[in-house]
């Protein structure tokens, strides 16, 4: 480690000199601003303004040897080699064509993957490549981006059930789709920061918090498959019995506005330094939670009402769904209010 001496510039400025080496080997020219970063021990990080955010390009080959390979085993690859931050990935069939299951598979992944493409492909081969910039992607952005997706997916459940409407009803499905596509990107952008301390520094992910926003981004996509799950039962519906729940859209409609206001406090609390407002939403989320728990949406006397065993069983999976929803969300209240209190140098608690 070299060591330099800090020098005093004027009447309150402190200056430490570059290493020459380090200057030359970035390019650095007089007038040009750099980056510094505080780490959390202490350390000054300093980083030039031309490095790039994405290091060389990071390429897998994936070799099928048989035809009793499964589509799903080469899709799984696909997608931990998108969120390892490989940038291109070139498949082989050592047997000859790919299987219908494979070539459709790996279709139905690079969809499901933002930024990713086939750029070549032949009968035994399929050349994929990335044309992700990840300076593009902040996690504050890709964060808000999946709070408002679940928002959206309440949104065309309650609409589903009020017009009895298939149509709303697919559309929280597709925007499930959506959330996981955004869910896979921040993956991957957490892991890419952990690599590229610029990359961090450009995307806004302090390093003490990527275990955190490793948590909350996996705490929003589970909660929007049990919204979606909501969706998939009521498709599952006879369109006489959905056409029954248009009856029990009220009492059903309080609950998801409830649920839908709860999630967008959550999100929302992780922007601030608030300890006392996190704290109020962290009761606040209980509460729905402990409503939905003893109270059920629709009770047993309504339930009477209801004719068919189907609508009966969907009914009462609607309500330990959003419960489940809601319960997701709690770990993202509870790193809110451990980053509140992070950087106090003194915590005072009123009555």
């Amino acid at each position: 480690m070299e060591v330099r001496r800090v020098q005093k510039f004027g009447k309150s400025t402190l200056m430490v000199s570059l290493p020459a080496e380090w200057v030359k080997e970035v390019s650095l020219s007089p007038g040009e601003s750099v980056y510094l970063e505080v780490d959390e021990d202490g350390s000054l990080k300093v980083y030039p303004p031309n490095l790039k955010a994405e290091s060389k390009v990071k390429e897998m080959k994936i070799s099928i040897q048989n035809d009793s390979v499964q589509g799903e085993l080469v899709s799984r690859v696909i997608y931990s080699l998108y969120i390892l931050g490989y940038d291109r990935i070139d498949i082989e069939s050592k047997s000859g064509i790919f299987t219908e299951d494979i070539l459709r598979k790996v279709k139905d992944t690079i969809r499901n993957l933002i930024g990713l493409e086939i750029v070549s492909q032949t009968t035994d081969t399929i050349q994929i490549q990335s044309f992700l910039d990840p300076t593009k992607y902040t996690m504050n952005n890709l964060i808000n981006r999946l709070s408002n997706s679940i928002k959206q997916m309440l949104h065309y459940l309650d609409l589903g059930i009020k017009e009895s409407s298939r149509t709303f009803l697919q559309e929280v499905i597709e925007l499930e789709r959506e959330v996981d596509r955004l869910y896979y990107l921040a993956l991957r952008q957490l892991l890419l920061a952990q690599m590229n301390r610029s990359l961090a520094y450009m995307i806004g992910v302090k390093r003490i918090q990527i275990v955190g926003n490793r948590i909350l981004i996996k705490a929003i996509e589970e909660a929007a498959d049990e919204i979606s799950e909501i969706a998939l039962d009521l498709l599952s519906l006879h369109p006489s019995d959905l056409e029954e729940m248009k009856r029990l859209w009220n009492k059903i409609n309080m609950y998801i506005e409830q649920t839908s206001s709860v999630i967008d406090h959550a999100v929302k609390v992780l922007a601030k330094e608030d300890t006392i407002l996190i704290n109020e939403v962290m009761e606040e989320l209980r509460t729905l939670r402990r409503v939905l728990i003893t109270e059920a949406i629709i009770s047993e006397e309504m339930l009477k009402e209801v004719k068919s065993p189907s609508l009966i069983a969907v009914l009462r999976a609607l309500n330990l769904r959003l419960y489940n929803a809601i319960r997701r969300m709690e770990p993202i209240t509870e790193i809110a209010f451990n980053r509140s209190i992070e950087n106090q140098k003194e915590i005072i608690i009123t009555g």
